[in-house]
């Protein structure tokens, strides 16, 4: 029989004043109770029944409202099962997770590495407070690109009478000079700066004693770091200590700094106060405005009320009032370079960063990083079909959108956390090695700096967004019916293609990173291979502490009675040197004067032997030219070009003028062009003259070219003996020529260690994301692979249908990577005056390479699958 139903009044009341998330409950327990009683007593005791437990319920317990009709659930609890729930996952597709987990871990790893690079790299002479108006004054010719770093000596005495200027700081560096302590007899070669006063006005030192306004405004004095105070004398009590300077010129310490920090471009221990270097430079030339070089340096700290370019006019009229020659005011004028920039040029610390260098490394750390996101994003929806019955249940019992997107986020957020962890750890073992390719004074505790970890933290974020927001909104919009009713794609779905495309993407950057590898290495393969115009090889060249003719004379005796030494030759510098002098060379014909910025060389008679420098016309400078009223000089071939002779015969006996013209030169012979700068730079107009006060260097040339470790030991140990015999209180340092020429392109040979590094790791990624589509596409083609191998479906037909697919992807991103990686290797050769062609075969070489590579890799599984017995795939789901 149908039981009555309860009054409904009493139940409109319960309605009413029930809480909502209690209601259900509580009507269908009463309801129960009633149908019971109906059976078991009677229509009317239950509505009695029904009365009192109505009344029952009208409790504050019960009748408390509560804002929502169900309560919100704890977000912690949330998180916790959408954690527990992505952990289950990523146990149960293991490979999967291996692959994703491993990717990211190297994309991670990579970006970390070059995150510490490029901050150590723009984070020089940041510390000091009036950084962004501290400003270094240098020469530019209009004929030249690039500005010089050094400007004439008397240049720093007029700039403080201007009034644009807070500070100026002439800076006179010497990269090894000889320091002894009378007090113990020890012997140092040491880097000295002779530096104004005002450089502590200029940059922020701290001081353990003496004070800033009278520490070096005395000549014979100077200041010393922490550390070098504990290395001359073993405590940083050195106030009023001597150190002998060349044994020519006792110093007396007159304060002592703190240690500067490693970003500094201003390393600076030893710093001697700037009237002292008159005293032991005779030839310094205070009032100089002919000539010269890079180690005299000129710092500004400019008020703030002015801006540099409004500096212009001022420049000018110093150029008009003392450089005198209208040609040269017109060619040439001074600029302001920004205290952020100078890192970035040469600098006093030795070491330049190159800003298109950490370009290139911080695109390569994105690509990387992008392509273990690609992979990501790719096995995440390849693995749609076995996640499809999941999402539809879920779906069907009411999960919402959102919280299936939440769901998947988490699973992306969950293995991006432990390869950030996993890369923390791999950065900290391969940090050192990188610090050592870079050259860079990075450490470990780098990588745990707060900086480092707002960036992992971002990174975190990021690659949590990028791996997981377009699986995550793909996956959670599948319709429910489908997902649980078939076993395949929707109509009109395009999963597939994009993965195609992500594929390419991948592909498209490590066939660009191959490319600029290959031909990276050929122009640095160019270098160490080109002609020079002189030879590099076998030479030991070592500073000379002072230049005294005996001196000379006696250390070349000694060393020619060695066998294993062919020549010695004493100069200003090597045939190819990074510092050089120039100076404006005047050829005057009839009534034109022609001026050349001209690079001067200055060496002995024996400066051509040494270094296999071709004589064209003319004959080899004697040192005696020096003496002589007229002076003996010899030009290369760019040289007369620009002055308009044609010939090297025509350009003996003519003259020559030195700056202003006051001091002139006859042309004694022409020699072949050579490379007096580096292969970025064209060959300068050069002169070469014997100056025996500017010798600072000897040239030893061994008699064979390849020598044996013995005979330079042997070459070696006759040096040694000659040095002492002839300066017996220096300390001897030597270097062979090539490795010093090398230094030259340290950081191409850079580039192409770190092109090289993020090239292998970028295809090791996009193979593992190769490898793994291959594996999915294998398991998802299994009954197909079956069917065909029993109606006699070959093993190579089967590879070759698995394969073709992939290989069509890898065809695709080689067109679409040669443009690319062309217009990036033409941008990048234009550094260079001299440089290697961009030949196709490049191009078609890593197309072949990286078909090969992902040939190889999807055919493992493609053989595999084809080798499976037929039975296992056909006999059931």
């Amino acid at each position: 029989m149908k039981t009555p139903p309860p009054p409904r009044w009493l139940d409109r009341l319960l309605n009413w004043l029930v809480a909502p998330h209690l209601r259900e409950e509580v009507l269908g327990d009463l309801h129960e109770r009633y149908a019971r009683r109906v059976r078991r007593l009677g229509e009317r005791q239950a509505r009695s029944g029904y009365w009192r437990e109505v009344l029952a319920y009208l409790r504050p317990r019960f009748i408390k409202r509560q804002p929502n009709e169900y309560p919100q659930p704890n977000p912690i609890a949330m998180l916790t099962t959408y954690l527990k729930i992505a952990w289950r996952n990523i146990r149960f597709s293991k490979t999967f997770s291996l692959i994703n987990g491993f990717g990211l871990t190297l994309g991670i790893s990579c970006s970390l590495l070059v995150f510490l690079v490029i901050m150590h790299e723009t984070s020089y002479d940041r510390q000091h407070k009036n950084a962004d108006r501290i400003f270094r004054v240098e020469t530019m010719n209009k004929n030249y690109a690039t500005p010089h770093a050094g400007t004439y000596t008397e240049l720093s005495s007029v700039l403080k009478e201007a009034p644009e200027f807070e500070a100026v700081v002439p800076i006179w560096n010497e990269w090894g000079r000889g320091l002894s302590i009378p007090a113990s007899g020890d012997s140092f070669k040491e880097r000295i700066a002779f530096v104004d006063p005002a450089i502590f006005q200029l940059l922020d030192y701290r001081w353990v004693a003496g004070d800033a306004p009278s520490a070096l405004s005395q000549p014979n004095r100077v200041v010393l770091t922490e550390s070098y105070a504990k290395k001359f004398f073993g405590t940083t009590d050195a106030i009023g200590k001597t150190i002998r300077y060349d044994n020519s010129q006792d110093l007396q310490v007159a304060g002592v700094l703190e240690d500067y920090p490693v970003t500094t471009n201003f390393p600076f221990d030893v710093l001697v106060s700037f009237p002292t270097l008159k005293r032991v430079n005779p030839g310094y030339d205070s009032h100089g405005w002919t000539g010269f070089g890079d180690n005299h340096q000129i710092y500004v700290l400019l008020k703030s009320a002015f801006q540099p370019q409004q500096l212009a006019k001022r420049f000018h009229d110093i150029q008009v009032k003392y450089q005198k020659d209208p040609k040269t005011v017109e060619n040439q004028q001074f600029v302001l370079n920004p205290l952020s920039e100078v890192h970035y040029a040469y600098n006093l610390s030795g070491r330049q960063a190159n800003p298109k260098l950490l370009r290139m490394l911080g695109l390569i750390g994105v690509f990387v990083l992008l392509i273990a996101c690609i992979n990501f994003i790719n096995l995440t929806t390849a693995q749609t079909l076995k996640r499809a019955k999941e999402i539809g249940v879920r779906k069907a019992v009411g999960s919402s959108r959102g919280s299936l997107m939440i769901q998947f986020m988490a699973e992306a957020g969950l293995v991006t956390f432990l390869a950030s962890l996993t890369s923390v750890v791999i950065a900290w073992l391969l940090l050192p090695f990188i610090a050592s390719l870079m050259g860079l004074p990075l450490h470990t505790t780098d990588l745990f700096t707060w900086k480092t970890g707002a960036f992992l933290v971002a990174i975190l974020g990021l690659t949590t967004l990028l791996t997981g927001a377009y699986p995550a909104f793909r996956l959670s919009g599948m319709p429910p019916i489908w997902a649980l009713k078939s076993n395949k794609l929707p109509q009109g779905e395009r999963r597939i293609s994009l993965r195609q495309g992500l594929v390419v993407v991948q592909f498209t950057i490590s066939m660009i990173l191959m490319s600029c590898a290959l031909f990276t290495n050929r122009q640095v393969s160019f270098f160490q291979q080109a002609d020079l115009g002189f030879n590099k090889n076998a030479i030991i060249t070592v500073s000379l502490p002072e230049n005294q003719p005996e001196k000379l004379r006696s250390l070349r005796v000694q060393l020619m009675e060695s066998p294993q030494i062919k020549e010695v030759s004493y100069s200003f510098n090597s045939a190819s040197a990074e510092s050089n002098w120039m100076q404006g060379i005047q050829y005057r014909e009839n009534a034109e004067i022609k001026e050349v910025r001209t690079q001067i060389k200055m060496g002995d008679a024996h400066f051509l032997d040494t270094y296999c420098i071709q004589l064209l016309a003319g004959e080899k400078l004697q040192d005696a030219d020096t003496l002589s009223a007229l002076p003996k000089v010899l030009v290369n071939e760019i040289f007369l070009q620009r002055v308009g002779i044609s010939n090297p015969e025509a350009a003996l006996g003519q003259k020559v003028y030195f700056g202003d013209g006051s001091q002139l030169a006859i042309i004694k012979g022409v020699v072949k062009n050579f490379h007096v700068n580096s292969l970025h730079q064209k060959i300068d107009p050069t002169l070469i003259q014997v100056v025996p006060n500017h010798f600072y260097q000897a040239g030893i040339k061994l008699q064979s070219e390849k020598p044996t470790p013995q005979a330079i030991q042997t070459a070696l140990t006759t040096l040694v003996k000659a040095w002492k015999t002839t300066f017996p209180h220096e300390v001897f340092e030597y270097k062979f020529l090539d490795d010093t020429l090398a230094q030259a392109y340290h950081n191409e040979a850079r580039t192409v260690q770190l092109i090289e590094a993020s090239t292998l790791v970028a295809i090791l990624i996009a193979c593992l994301g190769l490898f793994g589509l291959a594996t999915f596409t294998a398991e998802q083609r299994t009954k197909e692979i079956g069917v065909r191998k029993v109606l006699g479906a070959s093993v190579a037909s089967l590879v070759s249908l698995i394969t073709k697919d992939f290989l069509k992807l890898v065809l695709l991103a080689g067109f679409i990577a040669a443009p690319i990686a062309w217009y990036a290797m033409r941008q990048w050769l234009q550094n260079f005056e001299f440089k290697t062609e961009i030949n196709g075969w490049v191009f078609a070489l890593t197309v072949l390479l990286m078909g090969s590579i992902a040939l190889a890799t999807v055919s493992f599984q493609a053989i595999r699958a084809a080798l499976m017995n037929p039975v296992k795939s056909l006999r059931s789901e």
